[in-house]
């Protein structure tokens, strides 16, 4: 049997970004993953945040954030992996990875990191073989926010086969939630983008989302 708890601090943000369903209002009880799932998870490892500065056609530089990323299959069969990421602020930003980024910005990021084997976003998408010979790197890429953000969260769905069903108590429909990991950062002084902030890591936890 699942367990439920509340977080009552994530409730505005969450429930903006139409990722918190409750089950019985207004206790806002949240199921949370299993201690000990059967479903299939596979490794994650990321490096923090970094931002790169990338002219577009025109000339004109626009701000990007990325983390590079690796995934290893440790599991007994080979996987699908279709990584997906959602950030999300104290600010009530909400951004999927990959939206509003040109493909030049992902050419930009492998000069940066110097991995000529990195793979894009569109060509990680696939089967992801047994053990860390074949494990996969590649980069979640967000356009930069034009205003003083203090905390970020990253979402990472696409990592496990772990689901759950809930009511949506406004639809009354029933939804399905994924394990996802959940990455907080405290980014102080990013809003003018100028250099390297401090980026500094909070937390990282599995959620149901």
């Amino acid at each position: 049997m699942r367990r439920l708890y509340v977080l009552w601090p994530m409730v505005p943000a969450w429930l903006a970004a139409g990722v918190l369903v409750s089950v019985r209002l207004p206790a806002l009880g949240f199921p949370e993953p299993e201690m000990v799932s059967g479903a299939w998870l596979l490794d994650f490892s990321a490096d923090k945040p970094r931002q790169i500065a990338v002219p577009d056609l025109l000339g004109n530089v626009h701000w990007y954030w990325y983390m590079t990323y690796k995934v290893v299959n440790h599991t007994e069969s080979e996987q699908l992996l279709i990584p997906e990421f959602t950030i999300t602020t104290d600010r009530g930003d909400i951004i999927e990875a990959g939206d509003n980024v040109p493909t030049n910005v992902f050419r930009a990021v492998r000069e940066q990191v110097g991995n000529p084997l990195l793979e894009s976003p569109l060509q990680i998408v696939g089967k992801i073989l047994r053990g860390e010979d074949h494990a996969r790197e590649s980069v979640a890429i967000w356009p930069a926010f034009d205003h003083n953000v203090d905390t970020m969260s990253i979402f990472v769905a696409g990592l496990s086969g772990e689901t759950t069903f809930v009511m949506n108590p406004m639809t009354h429909k029933q939804m399905t939630m994924r394990r996802t990991l959940m990455l907080e950062f405290a980014l102080p002084g990013t809003g003018e983008l100028r250099g390297e902030p401090l980026i500094k890591k909070l937390n990282h936890r599995w959620i149901m989302r």
